[in-house]
C-alpha cells in the first residue's frame, strides 16, 4: 500500500469505521487506537518477547476489557516457557529477563543475536550481580585512566586488545 492509503486505513479504524485490520508487524510502533480490543498474532514463537509485549500493548489503550492471543503450532517446551511468560506478566523487564535467560544474550563479538557467549568462568544469568560489578569496576578505571596508559594499568591494556582481537574480523574496533 502507497503510504496515504495506509494512512487512510488507519484513520478510519481509530474512527471504527474499520472494525477489523489485518497487519503486518508495521503496526507496533506508534499505533494509539483505544478501541482496538483484541489482537491475534499468528506464528508467535516467530518473534522476541519483548517485540510480543510491544505488540500487545497496542491492544488496551481504552477503557474496555481487551485480549492478546498469541498462536502458535509449536508444542516444545522452550516455546511453551516463552508463551507461559507472556501470559504470566505484562511486566517489561521480567520479560527481557526471562529472554535472556531463555535465549542467551547472544555474541558480544560476532553476529549471532542468540545463545551463550564463550565466556570462560561466568554465566550471564547466575552471575548477573558480578557482571555488574565488573562494568562498575572497569568504568571507575577508564575514568581514572582512560587508554589504560599508566603503569599500574599496562597489563590490564594487553588483555583488553588480546581480547577485541577476536572482534577484528567483524569489523569491531
Amino acid at each position: 500500500m502507497k503510504q496515504s492509503e495506509k494512512d487512510s486505513v488507519m484513520n478510519d479504524f481509530k474512527e471504527n469505521k474499520i472494525s477489523v485490520l489485518i497487519a503486518t508487524t508495521v503496526i507496533e510502533v506508534g499505533i494509539d487506537v483505544p478501541n482496538a480490543v483484541v489482537m491475534i498474532i499468528e506464528n508467535a514463537e516467530q518473534f522476541g518477547l519483548s517485540q510480543l509485549h510491544q505488540l500487545r500493548g497496542r491492544v488496551g489503550r481504552g477503557n474496555t476489557q481487551s485480549h492478546c492471543i498469541l498462536v502458535t503450532d509449536s508444542r516444545g517446551e522452550y516455546t511453551k516457557a516463552r508463551i507461559d511468560t507472556m501470559v504470566a506478566t505484562c511486566d517489561g523487564f521480567e520479560i527481557a529477563n526471562k529472554d535472556l535467560e531463555l535465549r542467551g544474550p547472544g555474541d558480544f563479538f560476532g553476529c549471532a543475536q542468540h545463545g551463550l557467549p564463550a565466556l570462560k568462568i561466568a554465566d550471564m544469568n547466575r552471575d548477573i550481580e558480578t557482571v555488574y560489578l565488573a562494568q562498575k569496576y572497569s568504568g571507575e578505571i577508564l575514568e581514572e585512566d582512560e587508554n589504560l596508559s599508566s603503569e599500574k594499568n599496562i597489563g590490564l591494556k594487553k588483555l583488553v586488545e588480546n581480547l577485541f582481537k577476536a572482534g577484528e574480523k567483524f569489523g569491531i574496533n
